[in-house]
This record gives C-alpha cells, structure tokens and sequence, in this order.
C-alpha cells in the first residue's frame, strides 16, 4: 500500500525544531514540501537535502481548494514508486488542508498515512503576545469566518492571512461582529529573529502592506459593552434578571395574559413604521416585538416551562422542515409545487386544517390601522363609519 507521512516544520526557523523532527527530515532521501517559503527550508538546503516543492502549483489554479487537491494528487502518485516525506509549516493538523485531504484518502484505505507533529504556530504565538490563555481561547479559520464562530468574551487567533488580500477579507467578515477600532495585533513569524507585531486598528489591518506565509491576527478578548447588547446569550441574562427575584417590580409580577395587549400595540408601532417608511424606527419597534418574545419567555423559564432557546428552536427547526426545497431535497418550481411541498410538510407535523380566525383579523385590522397612520384617523371614528360600536 502507499505510505505518505506527513511532518511539521515548525513554525519558525531550525532553532524552534524539535530534535526528532530534524533528524528524520536529514534521514530521508526526498523531501516533498507544500511551500519553500519557510524559515527551516534554507537549513535542509544548506545540509543537502533533495527538496521538491509545490510553490508551482499555486500559480496554475484559482483557488485554494484545486491546489490542494493537485498537490494530493502529485503526493499519491509519488506514494506508487516510493515511500514520501511530505513537510508542511507548523503542525500537519493545525489548518493543514492538504493532511485533511490526505486523511480521507486513508479513511478509504487508498493510502497508508503517518503524521508526525511539528510545533504548532499557536505555541509560538501565544508565548509571542502573552496570551492568557486560561481567560478563554479559540483559534479560527481566516478563510472561513462565520459571526458565529466570533466571540468577544475570548482570545481570538486567526489563521489563514498572509497578504494585504487575505487580511482584508478577514476583516470584512470580522467586522460584521467586531466595531471598527477594535485594537488588534498582527504577528509575523513569531518565535523567530525575524519575529515582528504590528498593533492596529481591525478597519485598517490591510492597510500597512503587511505579508508573510506566517502571519496570525489576534483579536483581545474585549471588555466592550456594544458587543454584549448584540450578543442573545446576554439579551436572555438581562430578561431573567428582570423578572427574577431582584428585577424590576413591574416585570416581575406580569404574566403571559396580562401582556396580551402590549403585543398588539408593539405590532401597531411596527407597522406604523413600515408604513412611514422609517428605518430607524423599524429598528426600534421589531426590537419592541423581541422584547416581547424575550419578556414572555423569561416569564416561561421562571415558571419551569419554557424558555428563549426553546422558542428558538421552535421557530428554526420549523422553518428548516417546511422548507425542503431549499434545506432538503424537494424540487419546486412553480407556486403551484411550492403549496404542496409546504401542505405535505405541514401534514407531517401532524397539523390539522381550522379555520383562520387570525387572517380575518389581519385583514380587517391591518386596514384600520393604516387609516389612522395615514389619515390621523381615531379608531373610533372608524368603526362608526363602518357601523361598528366601540366597548373599548
């Protein structure tokens, strides 16, 4: 069967290597390297190694993933007339695309695979910056940032940035959750002599021409109080404090019944504001509607039935199942196969037909609504010209 193994260079200059890892890189007789662009690469060429890199390959495809996967497929092959030493930077299994691709290869017993550590970048780095780790730490993918994977209330590194390119990119995903002057730092080979930290601003990191194949952005945990009033985790404490033991006097004693009304009268301000075409004030008054939703679930976690995340999960779950057309693999293509890939969803929840009393509602009310925002017209001046008695 092939053999491939696959062995970190570090991530810095030979000093950073480990003993071991040195001595099986100059017992082999070739040595395959993902990139030349390492500090320890001039060290194996100064002792004679018979070095073969990818840096090529990089040029002759688009994007990361048909590199990687060329490179794979050079690696395979060469697995067919000898056993192959392939080094990569830092660890093979920190942010290595080519060892994951690699490992499936093995998962499918095409390929005999052995990965042998290096030191991680993360070891260097976080001596570099004095990153108190116990605070709380992750380590994410610069190519791939969702804001959920984002969290203030921890260190943050981010791989994967090594251009101007690349650490703008970072930063654009990185500022839907972060404000623009959040201070961050950028190190470059960190652990070596050639160790460099430039501090900066998240909106200008892409600013200063700053580039290396070991690059890291690190992101402080931060003590920042916008972040928290964007954060659910923290909307959810702020509610329960409210209607707990030491909230607010009236929070504390209202009930699902005795809220009814406030519901209604937030979902007139919203409209209002549709109809206004007021931004800011939509803004606003949705975040009435949540208040609402987060107020009734407080109520419902205190009383042991319910709370936020059920809701949460509810509403999510519910819409991933009704719509297989787009979460699954149901085909739609006119309104007439979207209604009947929606009643079939529905059937399956096992929801009986009855009678929509709501849409009544909606419609007669949405009407009278719209006369009062558009014409200043009182709701009892409407329901006497529809002939209608006010009990109200």
């Amino acid at each position: 069967m092939k053999r491939i193994e696959v062995i970190g260079l570090g991530s810095s200059n030979l000093a950073q290597m480990p003993l071991g890892i040195w001595q099986r890189l100059t017992q082999a007789e070739k040595i395959h390297l993902r990139t030349k662009d390492h500090p320890a690469v001039q060290a194996l060429e100064e002792a004679g190694m018979v070095l073969v890199d990818f840096d090529e390959v990089y040029e002759q495809h688009d994007s990361f993933e048909g590199t990687y996967r060329h490179i794979v497929d050079t690696l395979l092959e060469a697995a067919t007339e000898a056993d192959v030493l392939y080094a990569v930077p830092g660890h093979p299994l920190f942010y290595e695309t080519t060892t994951e691709l690699l490992m499936q290869h093995a998962a499918a017993n095409e390929v005999e695979l052995k990965i042998t550590g290096g030191q991680s970048f993360i070891d260097a780095v976080v001596t570099a910056l004095e990153i108190p780790v116990n605070e709380g730490f992750q380590v994410i993918d610069g190519m791939n940032i969702t804001t959920k994977d984002l969290n203030h209330r921890q260190h943050t590194l981010v791989t994967q940035v090594y251009d101007q390119h690349s650490l703008g990119e970072a930063k654009l995903s990185l500022l839907e959750y972060y404000p623009a002057d959040t201070a961050v730092q950028v190190v470059d080979a960190a652990g070596s002599p050639e160790q460099n930290i430039y501090d900066a601003q998240l909106h200008e990191i892409d600013h200063g021409g700053i580039k290396g194949n070991l690059l890291c952005l690190y992101i402080p945990k931060v003590d920042d109080e916008r972040l928290d009033m964007r954060d659910i985790d923290y909307m959810v404490e702020v509610f329960d404090v409210l209607v707990g033991e030491d909230g607010c006097p009236w929070d504390k004693e209202q009930t699902h019944e005795s809220l009814e009304r406030h519901l209604i009268e937030e979902t007139y301000e919203v409209i209002e504001a549709i109809e206004n075409g007021d931004d800011e004030a939509i803004v606003e008054e949705f975040g009435d509607i949540l208040l609402q939703v987060a107020l009734h679930s407080a109520i419902g976690r205190k009383d042991g039935f319910f709370d936020f995340y059920d809701v949460l999960e509810s509403l999510t779950a519910k819409i991933i199942r009704r719509h297989p057309h787009v979460f699954g693999e149901e085909v739609v293509e006119t309104r007439e196969d979207l209604d009947r890939v929606w009643a079939r969803a529905k059937q399956k929840e096992g929801k009986r037909e009855k009678i929509k009393h709501e849409k009544a509602y909606g419609g007669i009310v949405l009407d009278w609504m719209k006369e009062t925002i558009h014409e200043g017209k009182a709701l009892d001046e409407i329901l006497k010209e529809g002939g209608y008695k006010n009990e109200a």
